[in-house]
């Protein structure tokens, strides 16, 4: 790598809220949906697999029950009779054929297994009918919450994200997916309005110096005959705001792809922070700041572009809100299973309310100063989303009259 890494690079962050409009064209698509055939809905498919088990019960049992029947039917022989005449002690034996006593018993015998088996049969199909219809309402009683909680659903658009379903009390799966789907909702109202926050101050920063542009250029087409040195004030002035509109664009759309950039360099924070130091040096002189790196280093896994572009942003910061004759101090701990990477400044702080602010896209503390010096307010905040996309975190350890340290804290690479 060499000392110029820290021009735009393809693909970054964007927030949760700038990939929303994907998410919202499908949500709300949800009423245009096509309709689901009735053997589709859930109370049929349950019908259905109750119904064949039931069927299947009963086969069985059909079969068990008229194999032990009919068995036992067949099973009538010979009978064997055992008399014991009175005052005799011996017994004598007769034996009896049912067929002489009664001569038609196997038609009969047979005439009753074919009923047996008929009235089984008739039985059997009435308690499948009977317990199919009963299923099928009993279903649908049961799944009348899951429908109009379905028809709530397709009621919420883009345009009503804060509205909340209510939460039934039977404490079911029903109610579990209700509380789970509000937290949902309030999960996507906040990205949309993070999103629309977004567009706006993106759209603003963006008017600003393209008014200022189409005002100067309408004024100096008003001139009758201007000089050369018009020219030059003007060409001056349209390449300054250029130059700012290409920045900002370019930071836009390095927030938009962070995702798609691999992830797996074994990064060594040491080396990182010395090149960040090599190529903001020049930058540190002109504005008569201090770079100090201290003793330490850690290994962790990710992307090298990415987290040089944070480190990157945490010092440029560093000496754009320092004090005259300041320093920058940069040092490297590990702490457990993560490292922390912390930048500290001799500037004059940032108030406690907006220390968490700072990160958000687009948010300047003094904001006429940050204009002065080319800022669009997006540098933490990609510094905050590349943080995420590694697992770690960026935040305001401390702040005071005397300077701020900001601390980037990141896993360390497993070995």
């Amino acid at each position: 790598h060499s000392c110029n890494l820290h021009a735009p690079f393809c693909g970054t962050f964007v927030p949760n809220s700038a990939r929303a409009p994907s998410n919202t064209r499908i949500f709300m698509n949800t009423k245009t949906t096509a309709k689901v055939s009735f053997r589709h809905t859930l109370q049929w498919k349950l019908t259905l697999i109750i119904t064949f088990s039931v069927t299947l019960t009963c086969i069985l049992m059909y079969f068990f029950i008229s194999h032990s029947a009919v068995t036992g039917m067949e099973s009538l022989k010979n009978y064997v009779i055992q008399v014991s005449p009175q005052n005799s002690e011996e017994l004598i034996t007769l034996n009896v054929d049912p067929q002489a006593l009664i001569p038609d018993l196997s038609e009969k015998i047979q005439a009753t297994k074919n009923q047996f088996l008929m009235k089984s049969v008739v039985v059997t199909a009435a308690i499948i009918l009977l317990n199919s219809i009963c299923t099928y309402f009993l279903t649908r009683k049961t799944l009348s919450p899951l429908k109009q909680l379905n028809e709530k659903i397709t009621r919420i658009q883009a345009q009503n994200l804060s509205a909340r379903l209510p939460v039934p009390n039977s404490q079911d799966e029903i109610a579990r997916l209700t509380l789970s789907f509000n937290e949902m909702l309030a999960r996507l109202d906040n990205a949309f309005s993070i999103q629309k926050q977004f567009s706006a101050n993106a759209a603003h920063e963006l008017r600003t110096p393209l008014a200022v542009l189409q005002t100067n250029l309408e004024v100096f087409q008003k001139k009758g005959s201007p000089d050369i040195g018009e020219y030059q004030q003007l060409f001056s002035m349209i390449q300054e705001h250029l130059g700012r509109l290409t920045h900002l664009v370019g930071t836009l759309l390095d927030m938009t792809n962070l995702q798609s950039i691999p992830r797996s360099d074994k990064i060594s924070l040491a080396a990182l922070s010395e090149e960040v130091f090599c190529d903001l040096d020049l930058v540190a002189e002109q504005s008569h700041i201090t770079l100090v790196q201290e003793k330490g280093d850690c290994m962790v896994t990710g992307s090298y572009v990415l987290l040089y572009r944070a480190v990157y942003n945490l010092v440029e910061n560093a000496i754009k809100y320092n004090k005259p004759q300041g320093t920058v101090t940069l040092s490297i701990q590990q702490k457990g299973p993560d490292v922390l990477l912390s930048v500290k400044d001799t500037g004059i702080g940032i108030s406690l309310e907006n220390q968490e602010k700072i990160f958000d896209p687009f948010f300047r503390v003094d904001k006429s100063r940050s204009r002065a010096m080319g800022g669009a307010g997006l540098g933490l905040a990609l510094v905050d989303a590349i943080a995420r996309e590694h697992h770690g975190q960026v935040k305001v350890l401390s702040s005071s009259s005397d300077g701020t340290i900001i601390g980037l804290s990141l896993p360390v690479a497993s070995v």
